[in-house]
């Protein structure tokens, strides 16, 4: 550019945007023939889609009748008297936050983000779990959102109900930094070092701009990442650890937005 400045740096994050996810909804509604009403307040997505097959086989997920979206489709699970929608295939900041945002708009307040992801630090001892508390920028999503920081913080309480919560998986739990890219096959030796250096644990495609979306939204946003390879460089990478997780993982968000509901009725009380 002539003057210099790189557009992705330059956005006006203070200025609304003109394209508006209500709207979208709204037009995408009438043209599926869907009734626009309520969704669950609260929405897992499942970045690999790997949690789709135990909702439908443990918790009767079914078709949310009432989800306008043209990307996607929402299963509904309940458990006891409680419902949570899930997402699955969700991969990467540009596509879970436009439909975060489609959540949000039509009154979603608490929102998880579950994704594999792989180990920065050393001495992780895979798999486990990590709830990020931060995460490095090194994607495009987030600058459209925020100014221009190296990092940004999770907000909310949320990620903390999450944190204690993921211990009944059964995986070692840890929180720290992440590191946020969206481009996985050009994670290089240098990068991986000098973030390793600079005590980031992991690394993935989505955290930074959710948690950027949180802060400008309000909505309570946190990640959960399920650690298990070294960047396909051992011999036992991608094992997720026992064989009934994912059945865990979604039992575990249903304890945390549980939690989570509870603790926002009682705030408002």
């Amino acid at each position: 550019m002539k003057d210099g400045r790189l557009p992705i740096l330059d956005h006006p994050t203070a200025e609304p945007g003109v394209f508006r996810p209500e709207n979208l909804l709204n037009r995408a509604a009438a043209m599926m023939g869907k009734e626009y009403r309520n969704i669950p307040a609260c929405c897992l997505l499942d970045f690999d889609g790997e949690l789709a097959a135990i909702a439908r086989e443990d918790f009767q997920a079914v078709p949310c009748p009432t989800w306008p979206c043209f990307h996607t489709t929402m299963l509904c699970l309940e458990r006891g008297s409680f419902q949570m929608g899930l997402i699955p295939g969700t991969v990467g900041a540009p596509f879970a936050i436009l439909v975060a945002e489609q959540l949000i708009a039509y009154g979603c307040r608490h929102i998880i983000g579950y994704s594999s992801s792989g180990a920065v630090a050393d001495w992780l001892r895979l798999p486990c779990l990590v709830v990020p508390d931060r995460a490095l920028r090194d994607e495009g999503t987030s600058y459209h959102y925020l100014p221009p920081t190296k990092w940004v913080e999770s907000r909310g309480n949320l990620g903390a109900i999450l944190l204690r919560r993921s211990a009944e998986c059964g995986l070692p739990v840890h929180s720290g930094p992440t590191w946020t890219t969206d481009a996985p096959y050009r994670e290089t030796q240098t990068q991986i070092e000098r973030h390793r250096a600079d005590g980031i644990l992991t690394v993935e495609m989505e955290a930074a701009a959710l948690m950027s979306l949180a802060h400008v939204s309000g909505a309570e946003i946190a990640s959960l990442l399920h650690v298990t390879n070294t960047f396909a460089t051992a011999e036992n990478d991608f094992d997720k650890g026992p064989s009934d997780i994912n059945r865990r993982i979604v039992n575990c968000c249903f304890d945390v937005f549980s939690e989570a509901m509870s603790e926002a009725s009682g705030r408002k009380e």
